[in-house]
């Protein structure tokens, strides 16, 4: 029998039979991996708990047949535990969506995990700044991904008198005129620049004024727009919230 051990947070879960689920998981080393939990729907099974949408487990997994098959897990951090808060699920749903399309299959990447707990841990935490911190995800997580947006002059001829935000960088008014781009206050400017270029252990705890956070989510919201074919379902909800 073919088994190993992963840590990995379930990204996305549907059900299959009767009891059973596919998984979706996001693993150290290994990337995305798609993953069978049988049984797993009943309430005493004993991988009801970490096969829940936001379980972050070690797991044992056998993959020595055509499919993979969770055998194991064991909790590390219980995100959203008995949370019946549903703007904090939606965005956390939201997270876990934007991470699903920007990530592909066998595509190891530990940095762009360790965002997406941090980023979970700081809507766990904060029930205040849920929209901010998915904002600041985004942002980050389309860098990562190979989107980094040019913030030093304008992406069209140069000029540093930037006051507009295009998901490619800044631009100027004059180039803003030929495509879309919404306005930034020079705080804002700033605000993405910290994002991009801080540690990701910080940068969840950046603090911005009211009209940093509105501007930030609709350079946020542009990116995605830009960068994703399809509207993610879990948008609409998290665009409503204040």
């Amino acid at each position: 029998m073919s088994q190993k051990k992963v840590r990995g947070i379930v990204i996305e879960a549907k059900k299959h039979g009767e009891n059973d689920k596919w998984l979706t998981l996001l693993c150290k080393d290994a990337g995305i991996i798609s993953a069978k939990a049988r049984g797993c729907r009943k309430s005493n099974n004993k991988l009801f708990a970490c096969t829940s949408l936001f379980a972050y487990c070690d797991f044992i997994i056998d993959d020595h047949l055509k499919f993979t098959q969770i055998l194991s897990g064991d909790i590390l951090y219980p995100f959203f535990v008995n949370c019946n808060d549903i703007e904090k699920l939606s965005a956390g749903n939201f997270l876990l969506e934007v991470t699903n399309r920007l990530l592909k299959h066998g595509q190891e990447d530990n940095e762009f995990m360790y965002l997406l707990l941090k980023a979970l841990q700081a809507i766990d935490k904060d029930t205040q700044l849920l929209k901010n911190s998915a904002a600041v995800f985004v942002l980050r997580a389309l860098t990562i991904s190979g989107f980094m947006p040019y913030l030093d002059s304008c992406i069209g001829c140069g000029s540093q008198q930037t006051r507009m935000f295009h998901p490619e960088g800044m631009v100027c008014g004059n180039c803003a005129q030929k495509v879309r781009a919404v306005s930034v206050s020079p705080e804002t400017h700033q605000a993405l620049i910290n994002i991009i270029e801080s540690d990701i252990n910080n940068i969840f705890k950046l603090e911005f004024d009211r009209q940093t956070q509105s501007e930030l989510w609709q350079c946020a919201s542009l990116m995605l727009k830009h960068y994703i074919d399809t509207p993610l379902r879990t948008y609409e909800m998290l665009d409503f919230m204040k």
